[in-house]
C-alpha cells in the first residue's frame, strides 16, 4: 500500500512540475486557459460515468477512467477507433444508421427509450447499459457526448426480483388449485354425513333422552356449517381463476339488484336502509361487481348496533378511477384489524353472535386486487360506522392474485 500511494505521488509531483514548466514559458492568459482545461478534465475523469466524445465521423475522441473500468480497454486502444467497437456485432449496422441520423439532427435524447441496450466489453460480454447523449460545438464540429450508466447489478436485481415473482405467483396458484380440489372432494362425503344424519334425526325414537338429541342438532349444524364454509372457500378460490370478463356495467343496477338479494336481512330489521348516490357506468366484471357490494352491504347489515342499520353507497370520479364508499352505521372496526379482517376465516366476534363464515371481506379484497385496485376501510376513534372504501381504476388491466397493503384511515 505505501508503495503504491508513493508512486501516485510522485506522479502527481511530476504532473505539477510538468504543468509549472509549461506555464513558466506562457503569457498570464495561456496559463490561466491551461489551467481552466486541467479543470474540465479533472471533472471529466472524475465522473462514475463512463464518458465517450465521438466525432462525426464516429472516431472516438475522448474517453475517460470509467469508460476503461466499464469496457476493459486502456484508452490508447479506444481513440482514434470507431465508436461500433463498443457495439455488439448483432447491432452494428443500425448503430451505424443511428449515428448518422443523430448528426443531422443532433439534440440531447436518451438512447434505445423503451429497448434494452447493450456494450460491448474488451472480452466480448455484452454489458447492459443506459446511454445519454448530448451534441457539443468543437471547433471542428458537432460532437457527440456519450454518458453510459453500467445497468449490470440492476439488471441482476431485476432478474431476481423477476424470478421471485414467477415463483410467488406459481405457489398461490398452485395453492388455489389445492384448495379448489380439497373443498370441491370434501363435497360429496359431507352430503352424505349430512344426509345420513338428518335421516338420524328423523327416525330417533320419541323416548331418546335430550341429551342424544342435542348431541344429534349438533352434528347437523356442524354439517351444515362446514357446507358453508366449503361453498365460500370454494367462491374465494373461483374469484382468484377466473377469467376476468370486462364489460361496461350501469353500478346503479348492481346496486340495485344487491339490495333485492339482501332484502330477507331487511325485512329481519325493522327501519334498516340501503341508500345510494348516483352511481356511475364503469368497465369491471359485472358478477365479480354484484359479489363485491354484495359481501361489503351485507357485512354492513350484519355488524349493526342497537339502531337499525343503515348502509350509503356513493362513489367520486377522478382523473384516472373510480372511489366507491360503503357507509355503515355498526359497531366499528378496531385499526388494529386492517389487516387481519381481509384474511381468510378470520372473525374478529362470536360466532353465536354474529354468523358467518369470516371469508366475505377476503373475497371483496380479492375482487378488487383481480380489477388492478386496493381496498381499505375508514373509522372514527370512539364512534360507532366503519366506511368500507375501494378504488377502481378505469381501465382496469386483471390480476390473478393480489399483494396489495390494506389502507386504514382514523379520524
Amino acid at each position: 500500500m505505501t508503495d503504491q500511494t508513493g508512486s501516485v505521488k510522485k506522479k502527481h509531483l511530476a504532473r505539477s512540475a510538468e504543468h509549472q514548466h509549461l506555464s513558466a514559458g506562457c503569457s498570464p492568459q495561456e496559463a490561466e486557459l491551461e489551467a481552466e482545461r486541467r479543470r474540465y478534465r479533472d471533472i471529466i475523469e472524475a465522473s462514475p460515468s463512463a464518458l465517450i466524445l465521438v466525432g462525426p465521423d464516429g472516431g472516438i475522441v475522448l474517453v475517460n477512467r470509467a469508460t476503461e473500468r466499464l469496457f476493459g480497454y486502456s484508452r490508447d486502444e479506444l481513440l482514434g477507433n470507431p465508436v461500433e467497437m463498443l457495439i455488439p456485432t448483432s447491432v452494428r449496422t443500425g448503430h451505424k444508421k443511428y449515428r448518422k441520423s443523430y448528426f443531422a439532427e443532433p439534440q440531447p435524447r436518451i438512447m434505445g427509450q423503451g429497448r434494452d441496450l447493450y456494450g460491448l466489453s474488451k472480452n466480448g460480454e455484452e454489458v447492459p447499459i443506459e446511454v445519454g447523449l448530448t451534441p457539443i460545438q468543437m471547433p471542428n464540429g458537432i460532437h457527440a457526448l456519450s454518458a453510459i450508466i453500467d445497468l449490470t447489478r440492476r439488471k441482476q436485481a431485476e432478474d431476481a426480483l423477476a424470478l421471485q415473482a414467477d415463483e410467488l405467483a406459481r405457489s398461490n396458484a398452485e395453492l388455489e388449485q389445492f384448495a379448489y380440489v380439497a373443498s370441491h372432494d370434501l363435497q360429496e362425503p359431507l352430503r352424505m354425513v349430512r344426509s345420513y344424519t338428518e335421516l338420524m334425526q328423523k327416525r330417533l325414537p320419541d323416548d331418546l333422552d335430550a341429551s342424544a338429541r342435542k348431541a344429534m342438532k349438533y352434528v347437523v349444524e356442524g354439517a351444515e356449517r362446514m357446507q358453508l364454509l366449503i361453498d365460500d372457500l370454494l367462491l374465494y378460490s373461483r374469484v382468484g381463476r377466473a377469467d376476468l370478463a370486462i364489460d361496461r356495467v350501469d353500478v346503479n343496477a348492481v346496486v340495485d339488484h344487491v339490495i333485492n338479494l339482501v332484502s330477507v336481512s331487511l325485512a329481519e330489521q325493522p327501519g334498516a336502509c340501503i341508500t345510494r348516490d348516483e352511481l356511475p357506468t364503469i368497465r369491471a366484471s359485472e358478477s365479480m361487481l354484484v359479489q363485491l357490494f354484495q359481501n361489503l352491504i351485507f357485512n354492513g347489515l350484519k355488524f349493526h348496533g342497537e339502531e337499525p342499520a343503515r348502509v350509503h353507497v356513493s362513489c367520486k370520479e377522478l382523473k384516472d378511477r373510480w372511489d366507491f364508499s360503503v357507509q355503515d352505521n355498526g359497531i366499528g372496526i378496531d385499526a388494529k384489524y386492517a389487516e387481519r379482517i381481509f384474511q381468510v376465516f378470520q372473525r374478529l366476534h362470536e360466532r353465536e353472535r354474529y354468523p358467518g363464515t369470516g371469508i366475505g371481506l377476503a373475497i371483496a379484497k380479492r375482487i378488487v386486487e383481480r380489477h388492478g385496485g386496493e381496498i381499505g376501510f375508514k373509522c372514527k376513534v370512539g364512534k360507532r360506522g366503519t366506511r368500507f372504501y375501494f378504488k377502481l381504476p378505469k381501465d382496469p388491466a386483471g390480476r390473478r392474485g393480489g399483494s396489495h397493503e390494506t389502507a386504514v384511515e382514523t379520524d
